[in-house]
């Protein structure tokens, strides 16, 4: 069930905002994108993204803005047994949950190889700052703060339309569990 509404999420996005990436690689456009993401190994996590973009020329630009990231990780917990024996006593229990990431991005991208018609693949280098807000067993909000790196393909399928493939990777040392994104 949560990869149909995935699948349902992605495609809608897709059909929506694919038009808002088009003749940006141009100086000095400026772009507002919002992106949605899931974790590509493992546990499904959702990545929600507002940025704003300007072109720099036709082959770099710079980009910042608010993301929201969920990351599945395990705990051990020892909750109270439930028995009339010993009521004090308790077993370690493994419990799944998800840490909520909120932070703010940036980077710089750089286009690698192109036709300059049709077909854009660049990469980009960048940073985040933010909280991460955990539950183990205790509410808990920890800063994060890390580089990330990121890769795209844009192939324009018309003359003002585009489909934009991204992946990009989060590396934080001082989260829960490492990203995967």
């Amino acid at each position: 069930m949560e990869h149909i509404r995935l699948t349902a999420i992605s495609l809608s996005l897709l059909l929506c905002t694919v038009s808002a990436f088009a003749q940006r690689h141009y100086e000095n456009i400026p772009a507002l994108e919002l992106n949605y993401g899931t974790n590509l190994f493992g546990n499904a996590g959702n990545y929600y993204n507002l940025s704003f973009s300007r072109y720099i020329n036709r082959t770099s630009y710079w980009k910042a803005g608010f993301s929201y990231f969920e990351k599945p990780y395990e705990y051990t917990a020892n909750l109270p047994q439930v028995s009339t024996l010993n009521p004090e006593e308790t077993i370690p229990e493994t419990i799944h949950d998800k840490g909520k990431d909120f932070f703010v991005d940036g980077g710089y991208y750089r286009t690698l190889a192109c036709n300059l018609k049709s077909v854009y693949w660049g990469i980009g280098l960048g940073g985040f700052i933010g909280t991460e807000y955990v539950r183990h067993p205790d509410k808990e909000y920890n800063f994060i703060i890390g580089p990330k790196l990121e890769t795209e393909l844009e192939v324009f399928i018309l003359p003002r339309t585009a489909l934009l493939a991204r992946i990009q990777q989060h590396w934080n040392p001082l989260s829960i569990d490492k990203w995967n994104t």
